[in-house]
């Protein structure tokens, strides 16, 4: 009879410990540039109206000319970068405008924990753009992209 009762308390301690669940859990898109829209008359952050940003050929990015945003109402956004190549190229487009955003990066493979596996880390290197219709500057704020921060790493000035 003890070994029994033995046998069950061990066999529940067992289940206990199996159905404990971690509360870790794997994130996804973490290892985007994230960027902030603001005023280059006044510095100050805004939201802007028709926003399109489509990833361009070369880039390494799920399809090419895929559309992350499509005409949409934003005041930051988040960029992923390429993982095939240190360069990302973004058209951007507000109300039929159009510029574009080039970034310049290198990548790290790091290792997260076993049920995540490896992610990419960023550096950001350089960002080029095009003036042409409504893109004041562009600034690095922060050139570390990491998994599971949450810092907004350039800022788009526009007129």
């Amino acid at each position: 009879m003890k070994i029994i009762i033995k046998t069950l308390f061990l066999a529940i301690i067992v289940l206990v410990i199996a159905c404990n669940e971690s509360d870790d859990f794997c994130l996804s898109n973490q290892q985007s540039v994230q960027a902030g829209f603001y005023s280059a008359e006044t510095g100050n952050d805004s939201t802007v109206s028709d926003v399109s940003f489509i990833s361009l050929p070369g880039d390494g990015i799920i399809l090419e000319n895929d559309t992350l945003y499509n005409s949409e109402s934003l005041s930051n956004s988040f960029l992923p970068l390429s993982m095939a190549s240190d360069t990302t190229k973004y058209l951007v487009k507000i109300l039929n405008q159009k510029d574009t955003i080039t970034f310049i990066h290198s990548k790290e493979l790091s290792f997260v924990s076993e049920e995540c596996g490896f992610v990419f880390s960023f550096e950001l290197d350089t960002v080029i753009y095009t003036d042409i219709s409504f893109i004041d500057s562009v600034a690095i704020d922060y050139t570390s992209i990491k998994y599971n921060e949450s810092t907004e790493n350039v800022k788009i000035f526009l007129y």
